[in-house]
This record gives C-alpha cells, structure tokens and sequence, in this order.
C-alpha cells in the first residue's frame, strides 16, 4: 500500500542510474538543513490539494526529499509529477526505478508591449537589464525574437516572462525545449469523505501560506525504514480482502502440492491431508469473498464449490484475481502475495509479528507435510508387506501389460519364476514369443533370458504401487517401463479367488 517517491530541486545526473547514488549524496549532506525555497513550495502547494494528508511521512531537507504514500495514490501521484515538472524539480519513483525529469523551457523576447512605443520599452528594458538604451532599441526594433532565458522551469519561465512584460513593457513568450514534454493538468481531486462540505480548492499551483496543520513536516527516521501502523489507517474490509487473498494463494499452493502426493500415500493420513486443505480453502474463499463485499448467498456457495475437484480450483483462482483487482481499486501495492505484510498491518491498525493467514498457511503447512511422511511410510510398510521375502512374491504373479511390449503382446510373470512373452490374439506376427527366468530381491527385479548362451541377466529397480495393480522398472538406460495387471493366477501358491 505505502509507495515512496524521491525528488530534489537541483539538476539531476543525466544517466537514470546514476541519480539514485545522487540523492543519496544529496541527503547525507543535507543533514539537518532546513528545505529549499523550491522544496517549501512544492509541499505548499501538494498540501493545499490534498489537506487529508494521504502520506505517512515526508522527509524535506536542503534539496532533496521524499514522500511515503498510504492512501490516494493513484490521485496523488499524477499531482506530484505535474508540480513537480513546473517547479523544476525530478522526481523518481522507488517502485518502478522511473526517473520524471521536468521539461524546460526558453523565454523569448518578441518586442516591445502593444501600445507602448519602441523608445519607452527601450528606456524599461535597458534599466531592468542594465543596458545601454540604443543597445536595447537595437534589440527590440526590427521584429526580431530574441531567446533572453534558457533552460529553466516553467514557473521560472513564467516568472521571467512577467516581469519583461510589467516591468520592461515587452512582449514575451515561451518555447519548450528538447526533452521531456509537458505533463497534462490532472483532474481536480475530489475531496476526502470528512471534508465534503469543505470550500472548494483551485488545482492550481498554490504558493500562498498554507494552514499550520499542513506545516512542513519535522525530519523522519531513516528514510529506508517503514512508516509506523497507525490505526487511522485501519480499513477491516480491505484487511479481509488482503489477508483473505494471501491466505486464498496459500490455499492454492497447498492443494496443488496435496494433490502431487496423494498419489503415494495410504492409510488415514491420505484422508487427513485431503480434509485440511479443503477446510483451509474453505476458510480462506469465505474471508476473502467477506472482504469484497459478497453476501452471504455467494459466501456459502464459495465454500461449497470447495468440495468439487477441478471446480474448487476455478473458484480459488477466480477469487484470487477478485481480490487483486480490489486492493488495486484502493491503491494498494500488489506482489506476489498480494499486499504486502507491513501494508496488511496498516490496514488491520495493528503491528502484528504474523499475520492471521501466515498462521494458518504455517500450521497447514506442518500438517500437510507430516500427513505426506506418514502416508508415504504406510505405503513403504504395505509394499514391503505385499512384496515379502519370496523371491516370486504374489504381488507380482499373473499376466500383465508392458509399455516396452505394447499394445499387441503380454507377459506373464508365474510363480515358479519363469516368465513368457506372448502375442495376443491375431498380432501373432508382430510379437515374438520370448522366455526366462525373473526374480525379486530389494525391490530389484532380475530378468534372466533363456533364449541366449550364455543367458542375458538384467536387473532393474521397481516401484510398485500399493493397489497392486501396476508397477513400473527403471531401465539400465533410464527409461521407465509400465506394467499394468490384466489378471492374476487361478490355481498355485498365489491363485486368486
């Protein structure tokens, strides 16, 4: 939400990199130096349009200073560059490294004023500037336009061009020159909700005294630190809606990660993990939906949608762009996370070490990570069960598909540890039958050829899925083979019932 600005009334570096290091100068050396004229201005005439104050802090001192915004950005900062630009000072933005330089701007003398004739607008001009009066005749005769100013700001240009003509009785204009263009006047802006009835203000530039609450402000603690919370920032909606949001990307991340590993996990913490992220999620849409200002209807409708795969993920991203798009209505920073930690403080009115979300996200977090390291050992103890000591275990007997076969052939896999390859019906043409011999030890699986001489041994690390409908090889080359189970054996050791 906060939003720094730098700006300072002498001319800045030419390269924008260079400007940074440049104010910093500027500030240490300034030390505790009351303001420049230009810099009392700039304040003077800022405060007279915005008497709400909408920054925390502003730090003003020799030439240079800066600004802290906490509310009203997007009205404020147009006004800034615009005063800015006409004072002459640069102004830079900390966010997005932006460096406003102020264009500038040539007074041109033109002749002597309408209705004043050339000798009386020579004698004027040569006392104000301390010529010689032909020197000045010469100047103004002839309809010759004569560049007296160069390379100042507009409220100087201005300033200039006056006095020629009040006191000289010549006509002046103004040239902008090469650089930066002009900045537009910016609207009007509207009033705060405690000041409606107030007088009207000008958006002009204002540069008589301004009231003693709008004094310049006192020298601030270190610029780089953050304003202190303050709880006439406090906002409880759009706290809901930023902590709502922060805890709605928590809520995603986590289900997405859940949804990663239930796949390898057994038991009840499978069960436990899918009912956490879906309570937090719960949680989480129906603050946020609060917060932007959903009646209840839709709040629990929200929530609801939580329990529908693929659904709740819609929903919690939907949710996640409502929110973006609220705070950036009321001019709050947005990052990764939405507001960030310090700004979601300000609006709750309160300095808090973790915020509700950051609670709730570490406590799911925790759990979600123990509920993986439970259900992953219930599955490492399944699986070791499942598999046994037996060199032929049952897990593995019967008739399976391979993805290294394919479609048109199976593999059987008996219990006495020979395996065969065979065709299916009709693909006896592209699937040669093959046999050997095939064995498991530490969930190795060893391949022994018996149609070569000396035979072909191959061993291969398994995964085995707890269904005991699948498994799946690490090839010597680091392909991964699929095997899937068709059926398994009806008589034996392992017959099947």
């Amino acid at each position: 939400m906060s939003y720094q600005l730098q700006f300072t009334s002498v001319a800045a570096p030419e390269a924008d990199l260079d400007v940074f290091p440049f104010l910093n100068k500027l500030r240490q050396d300034a030390g505790g130096q009351p303001p420049s004229a230009m810099l009392k201005r700039f304040h003077d005439a800022l405060a007279g349009l915005f008497p709400d104050a909408p920054w925390s802090e502003g730090h003003y001192a020799g030439d240079v200073g800066h600004l802290t915004l906490v509310r009203r950005r997007k009205e404020v900062v147009p006004h800034v560059l615009y005063i800015a630009a006409e004072l002459g000072l640069t102004v830079v933005d900390n966010q997005s490294g932006e460096v406003h330089r102020p264009p500038t701007y040539q007074v041109v003398l033109e002749g002597a004023a309408d209705g004043v004739a050339l000798g009386e607008a020579a004698q004027k001009l040569a006392a104000l500037m301390r010529k010689p009066v032909t020197e000045m005749i010469a100047l103004l005769s002839g309809g010759r336009r004569t560049v007296v100013k160069k390379g100042v700001p507009l409220f100087q240009a201005r300033q200039y061009a006056s006095v020629l003509r009040d006191r000289g009785a010549c006509r002046a204009s103004l040239a902008i020159e090469p650089g930066p263009a002009p900045l537009s006047e910016p609207p009007k802006p509207l009033p705060p909700p405690a000041m409606v009835a107030a007088a009207p203000m000008s958006p002009k530039l204002a540069l008589d005294p301004v009231p003693a609450a709008t004094t310049m402000p006192p020298m601030s603690r270190p610029f780089e630190s953050e304003p202190p919370v303050e709880a006439a920032d406090a906002n409880e909606s759009l706290y809901l809606v930023a902590d709502g949001l922060r805890l709605t990307i928590f809520a995603t991340v986590l289900y997405m990660i859940a949804a990663y590993f239930i796949g390898s996990m057994d038991g009840w913490p499978t069960s436990a993990m899918a009912v956490g992220v879906t309570l937090l999620a719960m949680v989480a849409v129906y603050r946020l939906a609060k917060g932007v200002g959903s009646n209840i209807i839709m709040r629990v409708l929200a929530v609801l949608l939580m329990l529908i795969p693929l659904v709740n993920i819609i929903v919690l991203v939907l949710m996640i762009v409502r929110g973006r798009k609220t705070l950036a209505q009321h001019d709050v920073e947005l990052g990764l996370l939405g507001a960030s930690h310090h700004d979601t403080c300000r609006l709750a009115g309160s300095d808090m070490v973790f915020l509700a979300s950051t609670k709730l996200a570490w406590l799911a977090a925790f759990g979600l990570l123990g509920c993986v390291t439970l259900g992953r050992a219930a599955v490492e103890r399944q699986v070791t069960a499942m598999l046994g000591t037996h060199p032929q275990p049952c897990a593995l007997v019967g008739i399976w598909t391979s993805s290294r076969i394919g479609p048109n052939g199976l593999i059987v896999l008996r219990e006495d540890g020979k395996y065969m390859v065979a065709p299916v019906q009709g693909a006896e043409a592209r699937i040669r039958p093959q046999y050997g011999e095939w064995s498991v030890k530490e969930r190795v699986v060893t391949w022994i050829d018996g149609e070569h001489s000396p035979a072909l041994v191959d061993a291969t690390r398994m995964n085995f899925r707890v269904d005991g409908k699948s498994f799946s090889v690490t090839e010597r080359n680091g392909t991964t083979t699929q095997f899937r189970r068709v059926r398994g054996t009806a008589k034996g050791r392992c017959a099947v019932n």
